[in-house]
């Protein structure tokens, strides 16, 4: 149960983010590289980042999130790093489904779909939730030492040829997390 409420508590951050309507063309989407979150990733404009620390029964978990939004849907790549000796307790099959757990919990909505995903010889997770509010929520998690990254792409439905291009452009960049 607590690690549930640890899971919520990092939901949070990721269903906060209104969708804000703005005209852009998706010709017009950036690189951008966060050199502390030591990855790049393709954003409809430039991202806006907020950064804010969790309190949890595992230690304080350091959260950076950087959210774009394009004309009809809204971007976000987010880092959380764990304590190495807090991490340790909970397995990365565990960590993963906790944080998808509360994902769908927080969207008060239904898993859609998981599936596994690779990132050169990473394994991540793939999931679908389809929120209560009429949302569509597309989440890839990766773990990389002790820092978990987790991509959003949220819009009503259908699917946008735009999200694909968004996780496709995701590297990673730099070593592991100290």
């Amino acid at each position: 149960m607590h690690i549930l409420a640890f899971a919520l508590g990092i939901a949070t951050l990721h269903f906060s983010i209104p969708l804000h309507a703005q005209t852009r063309d998706t010709a017009s989407w950036q690189l951008f590289e966060s050199a502390a979150g030591r990855y790049k990733v393709d954003f409809p404009r430039t991202p806006v980042a907020k950064r804010g620390t969790l309190r949890t029964e595992i230690g304080d978990v350091v959260s950076t999130r950087h959210t774009a939004d394009s004309a009809d849907a809204t971007y976000d790549v987010t880092y959380n790093d764990y304590p190495k000796d807090g991490i340790a307790q909970l397995s990365p099959v565990k960590l993963m489904d906790t944080v998808r757990d509360g994902l769908v919990y927080q969207s008060k909505g239904r898993l859609v779909s998981e599936k596994p995903f690779a990132l050169g010889k990473l394994t991540g997770r793939e999931a679908e939730i389809a929120g209560e509010d009429g949302m569509r929520y597309r989440i890839r998690l990766l773990l990389v030492a002790n820092r978990l990254y987790q991509l959003t792409a949220m819009a009503r439905p259908p699917a946008r040829p735009d999200e694909q291009k968004f996780f496709n452009s995701f590297q990673l960049t730099g070593p592991a997390p100290p």
